[in-house]
């Protein structure tokens, strides 16, 4: 917005709204459609009273946002660059392009197909069924996604990981990696002079069986560290009820969902971050992590060898192995001086590489280079 380049901002919530940057370099809203969010607890009041819905618990979310694309899609604007997010911008996406604009989607995860295959091993893995993992994505919603990528110009992604995860898809040429960045203004180190109490291991993001929850919850079991505690930020799905019984100790601490100045402590006051994932793109909580130089075990399926130097500024072990984590966990338990310099290492890491400049900066020389 700051360089001339924005014209138009399209918001699907909580509200159907457009904005247009103003000559003070604030966004200002110009339009909004009326009844919509009523309208949506409606659709979703009356589809969880209808038999069978517990079957298909994600069908009003493809319908939703297919409403509400379409509903947006009229006060799209003539522009040269469309930059839409995936799922959310079929009938936009299509209407730019009568514009003659070039296209882009904006996709944080792995390919649809990609993440479905690997929750699915998950469920079967810990006994789950799939209709009642939150992470299933309906076939209709992948489907809308698949036909935003045939017809786009461009899909970024954002690691090395979810890029080839298209690539194996049938998109090689397409995808583009654009590395996130995170406020290291907001996201900061604790002062020198404070040290947490006990040895604390933070966990932020939601709580879910594709997170690999599940394998930390098992290695923190195995360890059964002194002095310590483990510290899950974020919803919990219901998926995760029998894991949780089965191997939450209790000095393991689920926290729900916080604000982002509590969360912003809570990095403050740990040791550790684990990130256990099983499935993603490149999550924007290592960044945060890091920012507040925290050093960081994460898995190679979570696009972390983008951003982690493993043994220099954390730790990178295979994804699904609980003995890896423990083994991971236990070394920086036990090196408690050695850990918070690669902490420290972490910090630096993200000025010199992943802050807003920095992202900010990838984006406009893409744009420029279209």
């Amino acid at each position: 917005m700051h360089h001339g380049m924005l014209s138009q901002v399209l918001s699907f919530a909580p509200d159907l709204e457009v904005f247009e940057p103003t000559n003070t370099g604030t966004l200002k809203l110009v339009r909004k459609q009326a009844g919509y969010r009523t309208g949506q607890r409606i659709l979703w009041g009356i589809w969880r009273r209808l038999p069978g819905s517990k079957r298909s618990p994600l069908l009003p979310h493809a319908l939703t946002i297919s409403i509400a694309d379409r509903l947006v899609s009229r006060w799209i604007l003539p522009s040269a660059i469309f930059h839409g997010w995936s799922a959310m911008c079929l009938a936009c996406l299509l209407k730019a392009k009568r514009y003659n604009a070039i296209t882009l989607i904006e996709n944080p995860l792995m390919h649809p197909k990609h993440w479905q295959n690997t929750v699915l091993q998950e469920c079967d893995a810990f006994g789950v069924y799939p209709r009642d993992c939150r992470a299933i994505l309906s076939s209709r919603l992948i489907h809308r996604m698949e036909h935003e990528y045939e017809v786009c110009d461009k899909i970024i992604v954002p690691s090395t990981t979810a890029f080839k995860s298209f690539e194996q898809s049938g998109y090689p040429g397409k995808a583009i990696i654009i590395h996130a960045g995170v406020d290291h203004h907001f996201f900061t180190p604790r002062p020198a002079t404070v040290s947490p109490k006990s040895f604390r291991v933070c966990y932020v993001g939601r709580v879910e069986i594709a997170k690999g929850i599940g394998y930390l919850l098992q290695a923190w079991k195995q360890l059964a560290l002194a002095d310590a505690e483990l510290v899950l930020i974020g919803e919990v799905a219901p998926e995760m009820d029998s894991i949780i019984k089965q191997h939450a100790q209790p000095n393991v601490r689920f926290l729900g969902f916080l604000p982002p100045a509590e969360v912003a402590g809570w990095y403050r006051s740990s040791n550790l971050f684990m990130f256990p994932s099983v499935n993603e793109g490149l999550a924007r909580v290592l960044f945060e992590a890091m920012a507040s130089a925290l050093p960081v075990i994460a898995t190679e399926t979570s696009g972390a060898e983008d951003c982690v130097t493993s043994g220099e500024d954390g730790t990178i072990v295979p994804a699904r192995n609980t003995e890896a984590l423990a083994e991971a966990m236990l070394w920086h338990y036990q090196n408690r001086e050695e850990s918070e310099a690669m902490g420290r290492l972490a910090r630096r890491n993200i000025e010199q590489r992943f802050t807003l400049s920095h992202y900010e900066e990838r984006m406009i020389a893409l744009y420029c280079s279209l």
